[in-house]
Parts: structure tokens; C-alpha cells; sequence
């Protein structure tokens, strides 16, 4: 592989990753901006998205109608965890809700085990995505460039939803004024549950892309939450454009290790989190923004 071919593999690699660090990540800060709700559990609705979406094509269903399949029913695990034991804990100090979040990351856990036990899964795609593209010398896996596709469609649609709906511009406003939005007869109890529908069905949409490029498994979502919450940390509570920045700062960093140090890799993205933090503290973009 020549060293241009090698170049347009990593920078490639880093975009499918930190696209799929992205959404997990946006999703979490979405909850957090909005419901200010650190869900420790969020991982995990990270794997029921790839195990819904394993099921779905294990049943014949088609890959994209999987993926449109996936987040609705991400969405509705998360409404009834919100409404049924996030609800009841919102009015008390953070860290109720952090040991509430954390004891129902282990529930989940057991519930997909219980479910679809502990082997490995696969899902299958179609046999156009299990194709190379010849791409300045390297031979792109289709799935990834798919995979980076539907990321970049997501995250405009998300963009959208947040700056030209009306639902979308007071699920903003209730970020940082939520007094406001409250005095103007929007009912706050309807923005939470936007919120963590949202941030669930972006969990969702997150397990069933990266269903291709790993191993699903039980515990697929404990590594996943880790790394969407160096996102956060590094781009900025509450900031979706810090979270950009930082996804894909992770996302090249982390491709860049695995290629040339493999085995600690990790080490070295957490060794950036905390130079980043040495000199900005808040993250790249601050802390308390929605944006």
C-alpha cells in the first residue's frame, strides 16, 4: 500500500469512527443539555440499538429498513425509562440519578443477555455494502463509506431539526432558559421526554452502523459510553459543535494509535483528554451551551 493510500485509510477510518463516537456522544449531551440527566445507562441503549438491529435483518428485514426500524424503537425504550424511573428522580441532586443510571446500566445488561445471550453477533448486509470501492489506491470496505454517509445525513437532519422545527428551537431555548420556555406555556415535562427520546433514538441509530464494524456483544455499550464521555469532556458540556470537534479529534487520534501503537491506544486518547484539559478546562467550547 502506497503511503497516499494509506493516508486516504486512516483519514477515512477516523471519520467512520469518530462519526459513530459522534452520534453516542451528541445523544448523551442532548440529555444532559436539556434534562441536565448524566445517563450512565446510555451505552447500553447503545447495544440495543445493534441487537434491534441484528434482529430485525436476522428476520429478512432489509438493511436501511433495519435503520429506520432501530432508532423508533431505541426512542420508545427510552421514553418508558424516562417516564418510569428518570421522571420521579428529576427534581433531586445529580447524583441520585447517577447511581440510578448506573444501577440501570447493569439491568440492561442483563436484560439483553437474558434476551439474546452471550455470543457474538453479526449482522448481515447487503451484498453491495460487503463490496471494496477503489479509492487513490486503497480498496474501501462499501459498508464504512455507507456507514459514513448515513452519519453525515444524520447529523444534517439533526442540525435541521434543531435550527428551522419550532419543537427543535424550543428544545434549544429549554437549555438555556428553561424558565422562559416554562412561562411561555410549553409544558418542561414534554421537553425532557423529547429529550431522551432523542438522545435515545440517536443511541439507536449509533449501535446499528457500528453493528458492521465490531462484534456486538453484551458489553459492547460500557466501552462505547467511555469514549462519548471523552467526547463530551474534550469538546464541552452541553456543546454539540464542541462535540464535533472532539469526535472527530478522537476519531483520528485513536485510528493514528491503532495503526502505529495498536495496543494503547486508548491510553493515548486519554493522555490527549488530559493535556486538552490542562489548558482548557470547560473542554474546547465551554461548558453550559446547547448549540
Amino acid at each position: 500500500m502506497t503511503g497516499i493510500a494509506t493516508a486516504v485509510d486512516i483519514a477515512l477510518n477516523s471519520l467512520v469512527l469518530g462519526g459513530v463516537f459522534l452520534i453516542v456522544a451528541i445523544g448523551l449531551n442532548i440529555i444532559y443539555g436539556l434534562s441536565r440527566v448524566m445517563n450512565l445507562a446510555h451505552g447500553s441503549l447503545f447495544a440495543i440499538g445493534a441487537y434491534t438491529g441484528y434482529t430485525l435483518v436476522a428476520s429478512g428485514l432489509n438493511f436501511f429498513v433495519a435503520l429506520l426500524i432501530t432508532p423508533i424503537i431505541a426512542g420508545f425504550v427510552g421514553l418508558i425509562l424516562e417516564r418510569m424511573i428518570i421522571a420521579p428522580m428529576r427534581k433531586r441532586s445529580m447524583i441520585y440519578t447517577l447511581i440510578l443510571t448506573y444501577g440501570l446500566m447493569f439491568f440492561l445488561d442483563g436484560m439483553i443477555k437474558q434476551t439474546w445471550g452471550n455470543e457474538p453477533r453479526f449482522i448481515e448486509l447487503p451484498i453491495f455494502m460487503g463490496e471494496t470501492l477503489s479509492i487513490l489506491g486503497t480498496h474501501y470496505p462499501v459498508f464504512r463509506l455507507v456507514t459514513l454517509a448515513i452519519t453525515a445525513v444524520v447529523m444534517i437532519a439533526l442540525m435541521l431539526f434543531l435550527n428551522k422545527t419550532r419543537l427543535g428551537i424550543i428544545l434549544r431555548a429549554a437549555s438555556t432558559i428553561p424558565e422562559m420556555v416554562s412561562c411561555l406555556g410549553f409544558n418542561m415535562n414534554y421537553v425532557h421526554i423529547g429529550a431522551f427520546v432523542l438522545g435515545s433514538a440517536l443511541a439507536g441509530v449509533a449501535g446499528i452502523i457500528a453493528g458492521p464494524l465490531t462484534t456486538i456483544d453484551p458489553l459492547m455499550g460500557h466501552e462505547m459510553l467511555i469514549s462519548s464521555f471523552v467526547v463530551i469532556v474534550i469538546g464541552g458540556l452541553g456543546s454539540l459543535r464542541g462535540a464535533v470537534y472532539a469526535a472527530i479529534l478522537i476519531g483520528v487520534v485513536q485510528t493514528l494509535a491503532e495503526f502505529f501503537i495498536t495496543d494503547l491506544a486508548m491510553v493515548i486518547v486519554y493522555m490527549m483528554m488530559a493535556v486538552i484539559l490542562a489548558f482548557r478546562p470547560l473542554g474546547l467550547l465551554g461548558e453550559g451551551k446547547f448549540e
